[in-house]
C-alpha cells in the first residue's frame, strides 16, 4: 500500500483531476464529464487519492447490473510506479463487487502496452477488439474483462 487515502471524488477536486486528465490521456475528459458522473452515485463509483493532502490518483467507474464499466484510472506524471494506479484499480473492484458486480470491463488503446500490461498483472483478460473506436486517432480499442471468483 502507498499509504495515501481514497474516498469519494467531490466537486472542488475537478480542477485537480483536470491537470491529472490533461497530463495523461490524448483526448481528455471535459470538466462537465467528470461533474456529470458525481451526479450519479448510485451508478457510478468516483475516487480520488490522496497523498500528503494532493490529490494523485482518480478513477470513475460505471456500474450497469453487475457489471462494473471501467472508464479512467489516472495517475499524476510525477507519481506513477509507485502503486497508486494499483491500489486505485483494486478499491474499484472492491467497491464494485461490494454493489454485487460479477465482473469488470473496460477499453484500452491498442497502443497502450504498459496499460493492457498493468490490467493482465491484476487478472484481466483481453476479450475482443472494437475496430477504430477511438475517434480523435482512429485507434482500435482492446476490451479486457475480469471476472470476480466466489
Amino acid at each position: 500500500m502507498t499509504g495515501g487515502k481514497i474516498r469519494a471524488m467531490r466537486e472542488g477536486d475537478i480542477p485537480r483531476i483536470m491537470e491529472i486528465e490533461r497530463a495523461s490521456f490524448v483526448t481528455p475528459w471535459t470538466e462537465g464529464l467528470f461533474r456529470s458522473r458525481l451526479a450519479f452515485k448510485d451508478r457510478v463509483i468516483n475516487l480520488v487519492l490522496i497523498e500528503a493532502e494532493v490529490i494523485v490518483a482518480y478513477a470513475v467507474a460505471w456500474i450497469a447490473f453487475d457489471e462494473i464499466h471501467l472508464m479512467s484510472i489516472a495517475v499524476a506524471p510525477e507519481r506513477r510506479k509507485r502503486g497508486f494506479g494499483e491500489e486505485m484499480l483494486v478499491d474499484v473492484l472492491k467497491t464494485g463487487r461490494a454493489r454485487g458486480a460479477a465482473r469488470a470491463i473496460l477499453e484500452v488503446r491498442e497502443g497502450n502496452e504498459t496499460a493492457r500490461r498493468f490490467y493482465r498483472k491484476h487478472g484481466f483478460c483481453e476479450i475482443g477488439r472494437r475496430r477504430a473506436y477511438y475517434s480523435d486517432t482512429g485507434e482500435d480499442a482492446i476490451v479486457m474483462e475480469y471476472v470476480f471468483g466466489d
